[in-house]
């Protein structure tokens, strides 16, 4: 059976609750075969319908004309840039990235800008005028400032106290450059000049042009066979007038050398330090030093002399260095207790004294001068136990003397009564006693004088092997 609403007519299924149609509650409707007659129509309602259909069709016209303005007056804006990739932004909001298409875009003015990792942002006013495509070709290397930087490669490299950066090639060695460079437009000939100077000279010894790569990087080495050993400095320059300069140093094998040894001696001295000076702790200081040059592959010389006194012998020699060979017999010296080279223009004592090929050479005339300081020890206590000995000697024989010139005078060739007899036996025993003591004395200075003459051998033999180390030294100076 069916049901039929009573609000609308519409027919609606038994079980339903509410008129589908109209939505009004079914629950009270009883169900018919058939639909029921409609009511006639009421035609003042209807004439009022149609009155609001005409009203709504005609706002209905009116917005679809004013919409149609609207969209007409919107303008849309092609973006592009080289390089493409940039982001756009307008009016500091974020749009895309090249190339695209801005839509739907009111007429007014804005601001319009690329941004692109490696160039200056691109900007730009622009005014949208109504209903109208425009297109914006952004070139960002317009914007690009001139720039050029350039830095040296090497082994060793220096810095001064206002942080200026020095390579040090070896003579001969290639010349080892990097950089980078940016160029405005034209792109064409994107190159860098690369010009190298002598020291304190205004005309460049060679010029090469370098080409700048897709990432503003360059890079060149060139050869460094044809300049001469000394300071020099690069420049690196855009046709613009850009510039950067870097400075460099060739060095010869004695340049180098000396470098080098200059900062053994230096580094050494700023670990090793010692408050107590003599000879012994300055040789040992020397030993050191010598076997880190000897590391290096430069021949060094151990030295023992005396710095302030150029007439100063071997006896009075308080000091050790080292002497290296820079260069074919020429010979620098190193302070090694002072942290320092001496030159000979500095210091001519230091290139003289006894020399020695290695430390087992130099620990020997150490150990000679320790004996022979010894020798000298014992020598001046012999010979004061010899004065000693002497001046006891001389007054027993005063006392001697005295009693034989008293017992002269008063008992020989005397007539001697019995007392005065017996007195001159006593004397004459006294005398023989006095005699005796002398001799003893006699006997321990000859004894004395044997063991200084020995003691005088020894360091005669001593002196004797400084003297044949001296001339061997000499000989390795001269070699």
């Amino acid at each position: 059976m069916l049901k039929f609403c009573p609000r609308c007519g519409s027919s609606v299924q038994e079980k339903m609750r509410f008129c589908e149609n109209c939505g009004a509650t079914l629950d009270d409707v009883r169900t018919q075969e058939k639909m029921p007659v409609k009511p006639e129509p009421d035609t003042s309602k209807k004439a009022g319908r149609k009155r609001q259909y005409l009203l709504i069709a005609a706002v209905s016209v009116v917005l679809l004309v004013t919409g149609l303005g609207y969209l007409l007056s919107q303008s849309s804006l092609f973006v592009q840039s080289d390089p493409v990739g940039a982001g756009v932004y307008l009016n500091s909001e974020f749009r895309g990235v090249t190339p695209s298409v801005i839509h739907y875009l009111l007429p007014g003015e804005y601001h319009l800008e690329f941004r692109h990792d490696g160039y200056p942002p691109w900007e730009k006013n622009i005014t949208v005028t109504p209903g109208q495509a425009e297109t914006i070709n952004a070139d960002l290397s317009d914007n690009l400032i001139p720039e050029v930087k350039v830095a040296c490669f090497s082994d060793d490299v220096i810095q001064n106290t206002s942080g200026v950066t020095t390579c040090i090639y070896k003579k001969g060695e290639a010349i080892t450059l990097s950089g980078i460079a940016v160029r405005p437009h034209p792109k064409e000939n994107p190159n860098v000049t690369i010009s190298v100077y002598a020291q304190g000279t205004a005309s460049p010894l060679k010029t090469q042009s370098v080409t700048i790569l897709s990432d503003n990087t360059y890079n060149l080495t060139f050869d460094g066979t044809t300049l001469s050993s000394g300071n020099y400095h690069l420049v690196a320059s855009l046709p613009s007038g850009q510039k950067s300069a870097v400075a460099f140093t060739i060095e010869s094998q004695e340049d180098t050398n000396i470098r080098v040894l200059r900062q053994i001696v230096e580094d050494y001295h700023k670990i090793h330090t010692y408050s107590l000076y003599d000879y012994f702790v300055c040789a040992d200081m020397a030993q050191d030093v010598w076997n880190i040059v000897e590391t290096q592959g430069m021949r060094a010389l151990l030295v023992a002399g005396n710095i302030k006194n150029p007439d100063a012998g071997w006896k009075d020699y308080d000091h050790a260095w080292v002497i290296v060979e820079a260069a074919p017999r020429q010979w620098i010296a190193l302070e090694t207790t002072g942290g320092f080279l001496v030159y000979k223009n500095n210091n001519l004592n230091y290139y003289r004294g006894i020399f020695f090929e290695n430390p087992k050479d130099l620990k020997t005339n150490m150990d000679l001068r320790r004996d022979y300081n010894n020798e000298i020890e014992r020598s001046s206590a012999i010979v004061s136990q010899y004065n000693a000995k002497v001046s006891e000697y001389n007054a027993e024989r005063d006392y001697y003397l005295s009693l034989v010139t008293s017992y002269n005078n008063k008992y020989v060739g005397q007539n001697l009564t019995v007392e005065e007899y017996l007195e001159s036996v006593e004397v004459k025993n006294t005398l023989n006693s006095e005699q005796l003591k002398l001799v003893r004395l006699k006997a321990e200075l000859d004894q004395l004088t044997i063991t200084y003459d020995n003691e005088k051998q020894i360091m005669d033999r001593i002196t004797a092997q400084m003297t044949e180390l001296a001339a061997k030294g000499t000989a390795l100076m001269n070699s």
